[in-house]
């Protein structure tokens, strides 16, 4: 289960509950209030979308960009959502899950069946591999991303109560919007305790808009390895066509192609947003950090541009694969500063400055400035 100690229902940590975490690391009233405040913080929730307000996600093909704001669980109807095809209009009670290829028992499950089943929750991320697509490392859109509780169905018994064949190296995974929509996953991947059929969202049953009745959820891995209405899954002994031609990326200076999996390391502060100005003073820097390779370990801020960093506080964080949040003090002082954040993973991995090119925009990475003004 991806929950962590302290939090309320679904993963959330209470406004009480980070405010007194605040105060034991030292951050001044004023600060706290700043960071926790609803009016605060919704200045910055139109740095990352068009505006703040709820998503219209009923049309053919939602498109939206998730408000990064003080909501450590994203609410499901400000969730990024991105579609290649229309979202098919499937009833839960006439919901079907095919599983089949090389399995010694087909099986053809509702939506009640997966229900019946084990059920795990986890608290994980869904990014999509374009996100941060810059064309300049100057606050480039970052918001096709969310961090949610996912409810669902492991995978992992389902195939085995299918019983896969040797010599099964994958799965290719069916969703109903297009007949395109079939994506291969590893057997390796498909077999890890976290990838889950899922069929909640933050304790409400999954919105059409992203995926429902039933998506595949792979933690830490590119969102289209999620599939989405997902009707189909068959066990194969060979690499779909199209997993080596497509959703890959090229990396100077070998120009090999890569297939996008796990998402690199990241970070993005929030309070304060690109463009605002701020009393000279003690001022907060709060932002979010995820990495597709696991936990966070530290996340390091800069005022000036990066000429020198300090440490973070890692504030509230949930499971392996979910993001962190992050708040820094900052001495703020009169004129204009250029804010970083730097995150590093459990595997050392850390946030490049500048990222290295990528063809295609995915795995955007690298150290994003954020220009703030500050007066007396």
């Amino acid at each position: 289960m991806g929950q962590h100690a302290n939090d309320t229902s679904h993963g959330r940590l209470s406004r009480r509950l980070l405010m007194q975490r605040l105060a034991a690391a030292g951050f001044a009233s004023p600060v706290i209030a700043s960071i926790t405040s609803s009016e605060g913080l919704a200045e910055v929730a139109g740095s990352s979308a068009p505006d703040d307000s709820a998503a219209d996600l009923t049309g053919p093909h939602p498109i939206h960009d998730t408000p990064l704001d003080d909501a450590f669980l994203t609410p499901n109807d400000r969730f990024f959502a991105r579609s290649a095809g229309r979202a098919p209009d499937i009833a839960p009670d006439t919901y079907r899950l095919s599983i089949g290829g090389l399995v010694d028992s087909p099986l053809e499950l509702t939506l009640d069946d997966l229900r019946s089943r084990e059920q795990v929750t986890h608290t994980a991320f869904l990014e999509c591999s374009g996100n941060g697509l810059p064309s300049s490392h100057v606050q480039p859109r970052t918001g096709a991303i969310g961090n949610a509780a996912w409810t669902g169905t492991p995978l992992a018994a389902i195939l085995a109560e299918a019983g896969v064949q040797d010599g099964a190296v994958q799965v290719a995974t069916q969703g109903a919007d297009l007949p395109a929509s079939r994506r291969g996953l590893p057997l390796r991947k498909a077999l890890a305790p976290d990838t889950i059929l899922a069929w909640r969202m933050n304790g409400e049953d999954l919105p059409a808009a992203h995926g429902g009745p039933v998506r595949l959820l792979v933690p830490g891995w590119g969102g289209i390895a999620s599939t989405k209405w997902l009707i189909g899954i068959d066990a194969t002994d060979r690499v779909l066509a199209k997993d080596r031609d497509h959703h890959r990326c090229t990396v100077q200076p070998d120009h090999r192609l890569h297939p996008v999996r796990e998402l690199p390391v990241k970070s993005v502060i929030v309070v304060p947003a690109a463009g605002d100005t701020v009393r000279a003073g003690e001022q907060a820097i709060m932002g979010y950090a995820w990495s597709g390779y696991g936990r966070i370990a530290r996340v390091a801020v800069s005022s000036d541009g990066g000429d020198t960093w300090g440490e973070a506080e890692i504030v509230e964080r949930a499971g392996r694969h979910a993001w962190v949040r992050f708040v820094a003090r900052w001495d703020a002082r009169p004129g204009r500063a250029r804010l970083l954040a730097r995150a590093t993973d459990e595997m050392m991995l850390t946030q490049p400055c500048p990222g290295p090119w990528h063809a295609r925009g995915y795995y955007a990475n690298a150290v994003l400035e954020v220009p703030v003004t500050v007066t007396a």
